[in-house]
């Protein structure tokens, strides 16, 4: 695990130049590549630069994250922040912007076709009014005959017009609802961590937030825990990301599958799990955790090709609960401290 201080948004590393000098942090993400031993391949790359251009202070402060210590960001940990981050903004952006635009050109659809009725409509009025004029002043059965004739025409144009107004209506209504739906769709997925299926960081933010308001509002208990894969890198090393990807996969929806009905399980980013377990008191957090971490180490892992072992694979947990003047970063710094605790005592372990 790297030592992180989440209390100081200043891990965002500042940009060393303005955004109109992409030179520059093209050349500073190349050397960043190079100190670090990672080819500057696109994802990586891109990684990098968003990095050197200090355009995104989520992503500066998880690399100042893996960094700390001394420690080199891998191939791996930049290709799964590009995929978390850059990528899922980007496109999450693009079909928010998309959806916005279509459902704005549907609504202005719906008021033209608004507008077309009721100038229909007092068309239809005025019409009325003229043939009840002209019934009241026919003297002859020719004339009303003429009259109603001209009633039934107008009549027989104003429903055409009304069914093709109608049917108009009713389309843009399904692609209204269409677009709703790929706009809650586009929502959903920017609070969701792509690898895992788990909630992200970004829903993480909103989750903690609203947890420790509750908490705090109505002085009830609430539990916050860390949970990190023991021993990762050197999985990763030995089997490849790949098995990699699969054991984090595993790892959490087994957490989720145990801990969902009492609270929230989110990707925090790399192989760590946060966990927000509301109206829980510590005590009974650590039984679940305890029950949860025994769950893991107990499962026989093997590829999913080949049928080799993979051997055993352990989490460890670290968990404080809410006190009174707590904020996120200091309910967080706790369960780091206890998650460190965890580490260092010889991991698999809750503390």
């Amino acid at each position: 695990m790297s030592a992180r201080s989440t209390a100081k948004s200043a891990a965002a590393r500042p940009a060393s130049g303005t955004n109109d000098d992409p030179f520059r942090f093209a050349a500073e993400a190349l050397s960043l590549a190079e100190a670090h031993g990672t080819p500057p391949e696109p994802d990586t790359f891109k990684v990098w630069y968003t990095y050197a251009a200090g355009s995104s202070l989520v992503l500066n402060e998880r690399i100042e994250s893996l960094m700390a210590g001394g420690a080199k960001p891998s191939v791996y940990d930049l290709s799964a922040l590009n995929g978390e981050i850059i990528e899922a903004d980007t496109n999450g952006d693009i079909a928010r912007m998309q959806a916005d635009e279509g459902l704005r050109k549907e609504m202005e659809e719906v008021q033209t076709f608004i507008r077309s009725y009721l100038q229909t409509t007092e068309r239809y009025e005025g019409a009325i009014d003229n043939a009840t004029k002209s019934l009241s002043e026919a003297s002859t059965a020719a004339e009303v005959e003429t009259v109603i004739a001209l009633m039934i025409r107008e009549n027989q144009r104003v429903r055409a017009q009304t069914q093709q107004l109608s049917a108009s209506l009713r389309e843009t209504q399904e692609e209204i609802i269409r677009l709703q739906d790929k706009l809650s769709q586009s929502r959903r997925a920017e609070m969701q961590d792509p690898m895992t299926g788990l909630n992200n960081r970004r829903f993480f933010q909103h989750a903690i937030a609203s947890a420790l308001a509750h908490a705090e509002t109505f002085r009830q208990p609430m539990s916050f825990a860390i949970a990190d894969i023991d021993h990762f890198k050197s999985v990763n090393d030995r089997f490849g990301h790949q098995i990699g990807d699969e054991i984090l996969k595993f790892v959490g929806t087994f957490i989720n599958s145990k801990l969902k009905e009492h609270g929230t399980v989110s990707r925090y980013g790399g192989e760590e799990f946060a966990i927000i377990l509301p109206n829980i008191t510590i005590e009974t957090a650590r039984a679940l955790l305890e029950d949860v971490k025994e769950g893991i180490a107990g499962a026989r892992l093997v590829t999913s090709k080949t049928n080799k072992p993979i051997g055993t694979v352990t989490v460890s947990f670290g968990v404080s609960n809410w006190a009174d003047g707590d904020d996120i970063d200091t309910l967080f710094e706790r369960a780091d401290q206890q998650l460190y605790e965890a580490k260092s005592a010889g991991r698999n372990l809750v503390r």
